[in-house]
């Protein structure tokens, strides 16, 4: 690893995927430091353009003129391409590269570390973890995978503290650069197979990221994974949750309305706005993580409160009769507790919008994926987003959709987004709930029909 003093003093950095969910928190937070950052990425995305009008300078298209030639440092995403032109010139010229996950690691490992990690529930954890910890005055450095309302829409936040939370991503194992005094793990599951050979291989690689700790490392898991119970049968200071019995601490008497989620973690009850299984059990880890730093059960309640969730996960972005979320689930299991959630609540059509991320999640999951989707009543499928992958012959949504058939329900796959938008536009009721899902450029397709539908309708009443 580079050593703390990359980071001290006037150094010009250059940033490639610099629009990327965990690549865009870095590169403000060292911009707000002081340091000169350019960076570049494939689009324009709501991402970039936040980076932009901070006074980044980026650059469209990956090309060697993008890298100025006094770049002192290149962080880069672990999707981008080993022959990308600006890394080869960075070879060329000598300048040091690192990935991101260890530019990460040698911003946070000298604090009292909270690293969240998991197949799903990270964001939300940490987003939860960290906001627990902002308002009781710990001060922590921020870094997760989504935009969060209290740190202005930002993924990360600098803190004058001793605390840092972060979201300790799996893929391409980075989460091995992180050195953390707490460890939360919310679930392990089957995800990232064009990285990782099998579940035993991930589970492997949990173990070493739980090894990587501090010397007094305190584990926060969830018990009802028998992956999780697998992975830390050996390491001893651990503390489970979930709604299993036989957890140190059992989750019971849940209440949900649309409005709040109340429920007991083992004797002591908690209050929260995001509703969902799935949330009940990222907040019961967050309140453990709280507990190691005396945090009181009234404070935590109390932060809560305000807590609305990341961007993007299960949001709700218009409401008129109609309701319409954003939601970045993009696994089965995920695409399952949201669709789940949403029917226990509301007693109307689902219609779902779904794009799939990657070929090879595709591939391995297609079936999963119908499956999952069977809850919802009609299924509106978009091209698969490719991100960081090249195509595999044969896979496309409609293996999605061919599944999805067998439960007699109504779905449709498109090639155009614009025919998708149409007929979304024309079979939708006022009553509808719909869901657009995926975690590539779906985001962008939900704000474009909430934009039609306001202005289609009278009387709106704009969250």
């Amino acid at each position: 690893m580079i050593s703390e003093d990359y980071f001290d003093g006037k150094k010009k950095i250059h940033m490639l995927g610099i629009g990327g969910i965990g690549m865009c928190g870095i590169a403000e937070y060292l911009h707000r430091k002081g340091y000169e950052i350019t960076g570049s990425d494939a689009v324009s995305s709501q991402n970039t353009r936040r980076l932009a009008n901070t006074g980044v300078n980026i650059s469209y298209g990956h090309a060697e003129d993008n890298l100025p030639e006094d770049t002192e440092l290149v962080i880069y995403t672990s999707a981008v391409n080993p022959r990308n032109h600006e890394l080869e010139k960075a070879k060329r010229l000598g300048i040091k590269q690192i990935k991101r996950a260890e530019a990460l690691g040698n911003i946070v490992n000298d604090k009292f570390l909270i690293a969240v990690s998991g197949t799903h529930g990270k964001t939300t954890t940490a987003s939860m973890i960290a906001k627990l910890l902002i308002d009781n005055k710990f001060d922590p450095d921020v870094f997760v995978g989504g935009n969060l309302d209290f740190l202005n829409d930002g993924t990360s936040r600098i803190g004058h503290g001793e605390y840092a939370v972060v979201e300790a991503d799996e893929y391409d194992r980075s989460f091995h650069f992180l050195k953390p005094d707490i460890a939360v793990i919310t679930n392990i599951e089957s995800d990232h197979l064009d990285i990782y050979f099998d579940i035993d291989d991930i589970k492997n690689s949990f173990r070493k990221f739980l090894e990587c700790g501090k010397k007094d490392l305190k584990i926060i898991a969830c018990g009802d994974d028998q992956n999780i119970q697998d992975v830390i049968k050996k390491f001893k200071s651990k503390t489970t949750y979930g709604l299993g019995k036989k957890n140190d601490y059992t989750i019971n008497e849940v209440t949900q309305t649309e409005k709040m989620v109340s429920f007991f973690l083992k004797n002591t009850e908690l209050n929260i706005r995001v509703f969902g299984n799935y949330n009940i059990l990222n907040a019961s880890a967050a309140y453990l993580a709280g507990q190691e730093l005396k945090i009181r059960q009234e404070n935590f309640n109390l932060s809560m409160k305000t807590f609305s969730g990341a961007k993007r996960r299960l949001e709700l972005k218009y409401e008129n009769g109609i309701r319409i979320y954003d939601d970045y689930a993009h696994h089965p299991t995920e695409v399952r507790a949201s669709l789940e959630t949403l029917k226990k609540i509301f007693k109307k059509r689902i219609i779902v919008i779904f794009q799939p991320h990657l070929y090879s999640r595709t591939k391995e999951f297609y079936k999963e994926f119908g499956e999952a989707f069977s809850i919802a009543d009609i299924l509106m499928l978009a091209k698969i987003y490719p991100a960081r992958e090249e195509m595999i012959e044969g896979v496309t949504s409609g293996l999605i959709l061919n599944e999805f058939l067998k439960s007699g329900k109504e779905g449709y796959y498109f090639e155009n987004s614009d025919v998708l938008m149409k007929e979304l536009e024309n079979i939708c009721g006022s009553e509808d709930v719909i869901v657009f899902q995926g975690a590539g450029d779906i985001t962008d397709m939900c704000d474009r029909f909430v934009i039609k539908i306001k202005n289609k309708t009278k009387d709106i009443v704009p969250l």
